[in-house]
Order: C-alpha cells, then sequence, then structure tokens
C-alpha cells in the first residue's frame, strides 16, 4: 500500500468520523415524537445562535392551531381524576404473587412496558431486544410466560391484551354460560355491531334478538382501556402527526406538524458569518466557530424535512395496505410488518420502526398510535381478530367459485391479496382444513 493510498484511507476515515455525529442526530430527530422533538429544537436554538424557531410552543405550551385545538379539547374532555399510577397498582400487586426469581425480572418487564391503556402494544421481538439491554435470558418461553401472568393474574382484568379485541376477551370469565357468544362477537362481528346490523348478527350466532341484548348489555360491561383512570398526573394530550382523511379519491395522508415551529437559518448570523475581522478575535477562529454553527442548522434544517418525508413514505404505505382498515373500521386490519414495509420503500427495516416510534395517526375511527397498524403476531401469522378475518374470506371466496372449476390454492391466495390478505399458499391450505373445506379436486369431484 503507497503513502497516497495511505493518506486517502485516512482522510476517508477522518470523513465518516466527522459524519457519525450527525447520522447519529439525525437517527434521533425521526424517532422523537412530536412533543420531545419540540423540546430537542428549544434546546439547539438555545446553543445555536444560527438557528431559528418561529412559532410553535404549543405542543408544550397549549397554544394549537385551529383543527389541533380540536383535539386537543377532545382530549380533555375524557380524561378522569388521576389515580395513584398503573405501574406502582401493578408492582405492589406483583409484591405478594408467587413468582420465580427466573420470572420474576421477565413480568417487570412486561409490566412496564404496558401503555396508558394497559395495553402491551410492543412487539415480541421488541421486548426480547429490551430483555437483551436488561442482561434477561430465556428467550420467548421466559417472555411467553410473563406476559401469560400478567394477563391473568394483575388486575384490572385486561392488563396485557394487545389489541382492543384480545383486552375485551381477557376481562371475560371463561366459566361464564355464554362465554363462547361473547368471544365470537367481540372476534367475528364487532364492526357489525358499532354499525348496528343487530338481526344479522343475530342470525348469523343463531340466537335471538332478545338473547343478543343481553350479550350486548354484558359486554358493554367489558372496558376497551382497562388501566383508564389508574394513571398518576394525566399525560399531555396526544397531538397526531399522520392524519388520514376521506378525499374525492378515497383517502389522502397528510403530516402535521402546525404544533412545532418553523426552523430556518437565521438571516443575520449567515450575514455576520460572512464579515470578517470583527469581534476581538483572530478571523479564522471566528469564521471557524460560525461556518460549524451554520452548518449544524443547515443540518437539523434538512433532517427536520427528510424525517416528515420518511413518515409521509411510511404512513402513505401503511394505510395504503390497510385499506380495509380505512373502508371498514378496526377489525378489519391486516397483518403488516415493518420489513415488508421497508422492503417496499427499500429503506431499512429500523428506519421504519424509528419512524413509527412514539407517533399518533388520526383516522375517521379515532386517534391511534401508528405501530398499532403492523398487527404482526409473534411467530408470523395472523393473530386474533385478522386471522378470524382472513379464514372468513377463505370460506367466501371458495363459496363464489364455480363447482365446475373450483379454485386451486394459488388462485386463493391471489384472491386473499386482492382483498388485502398477505397469506403464503400453506396458510391457506391450513386455513380450508379448519374450515373442513377439502382441496380443489375433491370439491369438483363433490360437484359433479
Amino acid at each position: 500500500m503507497g503513502p497516497g493510498h495511505e493518506q486517502s484511507l485516512r482522510q476517508t476515515v477522518r470523513q465518516e468520523m466527522a459524519m457519525l455525529p450527525r447520522m447519529l442526530q439525525s437517527i434521533e430527530i425521526l424517532q422523537l415524537p412530536g412533543t420531545e422533538l419540540e423540546t430537542f429544537l428549544m434546546k439547539q436554538a438555545e446553543e445555536n445562535g444560527a438557528l431559528r424557531l418561529e412559532g410553535g410552543g404549543g405542543l408544550l405550551h397549549g397554544t394549537y392551531s385551529p383543527e389541533a385545538s380540536e383535539r386537543k379539547n377532545a382530549w380533555l374532555e375524557r380524561q378522569e381524576a388521576p389515580g395513584r399510577g398503573l405501574l406502582e397498582a401493578l408492582q405492589e400487586q406483583l409484591s405478594w404473587l408467587d413468582v420465580s426469581t427466573e420470572d420474576a425480572p421477565w413480568v417487570r418487564l412486561v409490566v412496564e412496558c404496558l401503555d396508558d391503556r394497559g395495553y402491551l402494544s410492543l412487539s415480541d421481538e421488541a421486548l426480547q431486544e429490551h430483555a437483551e439491554e436488561r442482561g434477561l435470558e430465556g428467550g420467548l418461553t421466559r417472555l411467553g410466560r410473563a406476559i401469560a401472568l400478567v394477563q391473568q393474574k394483575l388486575e384490572p382484568r385486561g392488563i396485557g391484551g394487545r389489541s382492543l379485541v384480545e383486552a375485551l376477551l381477557l376481562q371475560l370469565d371463561p366459566k361464564e354460560e355464554d362465554y363462547e357468544l361473547l368471544c365470537r362477537l367481540l372476534e367475528e362481528f364487532l364492526d357489525d355491531l358499532a354499525r348496528n346490523k343487530l338481526p344479522a348478527v343475530a342470525r348469523s350466532l343463531g340466537v335471538s334478538m332478545e338473547r343478543l341484548d343481553a350479550l350486548m348489555r354484558r359486554l358493554r360491561q367489558l372496558h376497551p382501556a382497562p388501566a383508564a383512570g389508574m394513571g398518576g398526573a394525566a399525560p399531555p394530550p396526544i397531538t397526531p402527526e399522520v392524519i388520514v382523511e376521506r378525499s374525492e379519491e378515497g383517502f389522502r395522508v397528510r403530516i402535521d406538524n402546525s404544533g412545532l415551529p418553523t426552523v430556518s437559518i437565521d438571516p443575520d448570523f449567515r450575514a455576520l458569518a460572512k464579515t470578517k475581522g470583527a469581534h476581538g478575535a483572530k478571523p479564522d477562529e471566528v469564521q471557524r466557530y460560525m461556518r460549524n454553527k451554520l452548518d449544524r442548522a443547515r443540518w437539523i434544517v434538512e433532517a427536520l424535512e427528510q424525517r416528515k418525508r420518511t413518515l409521509q413514505r411510511v404512513a402513505t404505505h401503511v394505510f395504503g395496505r390497510q385499506q380495509r382498515f380505512l373502508d371498514n373500521g378496526p377489525g378489519a386490519l391486516v397483518p403488516l410488518s415493518m420489513g415488508e414495509v421497508a422492503d417496499a420503500l427499500s429503506i431499512h427495516p429500523s428506519t421504519v420502526s424509528r419512524a413509527v416510534a412514539g407517533k399518533y395517526t388520526e383516522t375517521p375511527y379515532g386517534v391511534f398510535p401508528l405501530r398499532d397498524f403492523f398487527p404482526v403476531a409473534a411467530a408470523g401469522s395472523v393473530a386474533g381478530a385478522v386471522r378470524d378475518d382472513a379464514r372468513e374470506a377463505v370460506r367466501a371466496i371458495v363459496a363464489g367459485e364455480d363447482p365446475g372449476q373450483p379454485f386451486s390454492d394459488d388462485v386463493i391466495v391471489k384472491a386473499m391479496g386482492e382483498r388485502g390478505f398477505k397469506v403464503a399458499r400453506r396458510t391457506v391450505a391450513k386455513y380450508r382444513k379448519e374450515l373442513s373445506i377439502p382441496s380443489s379436486y375433491r370439491r369438483r369431484r363433490y360437484a359433479s
């Protein structure tokens, strides 16, 4: 290796090392939710005279655009008097439960990862990452036991559910008389109940309207957010950054940063940086200092624009895949992984994860964490109500086939994709078996 090559290599390494802090903070800016991002920007503006902030303060100090003010007021109306704190209450219960020393740290991990509703919204993969950071051993086996203990032993019932349906199911007693019917109502007919399609639901269940009314009275006793009212001080209002709204073309996804300050380069600082020989210091030192401040300010402005573009791209793709949710409501979510989104957008899965972290989206059906639109089970299969929807889709597709030319599993896979379900051929075969639907060859024989 010649001297010239070595010098070039050292220069490349120095450039990469100089870029590292910027790359790390660019990642941080992408990951920060709105309120934390505003705090970050205010701190940067205090330290860097080249950075100018205008407006903002809405997320931290309660000044909002008219649209955001409506969301804030709706949130305030839903708040209850603060309690002693969900985490404190659950940790107190853990103190008298008989938990092995090996399982105890896993249970504490699960408890600490519950959100304000009492939901366990993190995936198993994310929970395992947290476990590795704590040096916990045992993998999915320990994690599964910990989740089961939280769901089955801790109060209030429903704690640890991973979705609305699961949180409600956990509140039911398997010994109660109508347990199976109540489970079916939650897993299969929640959207129909919300749309008041009661006669159709009663027919599907094979019960009278009076019986259905009694079942619904029982469901109304369940709490959609088991931990509501157990929080300490009320959390700050949720200000969704992703807005999904109806349009003439169907739906439109946009990013709302109206609560954040407008960030730009201060023109006075820029002009001053071009002036030489001022400030009673060496011109080179002053200019180097001011150039560094200007470079950093420009980089922050660029990182904010990149954050907005990335969030827009990710959200647009997510709701393009979740069209059934937009048409039919929360019960119609289709399975989606961050890896799928990353592949489609040609970005790294960690970029998708950071873009989604802590962000909320406002939809025609309410405000949800953006992470909720990635309903993927730990083993990679469709979970809960989504699995039931997919299975029913297989039944409907087969019911509509020509008896003389029944669909093969490959054709069913394609038809499922057109309905928003991304499933493998073996999954279709599994659903057929569960539904007692024979193969296409046997169906052709049956039809003849």
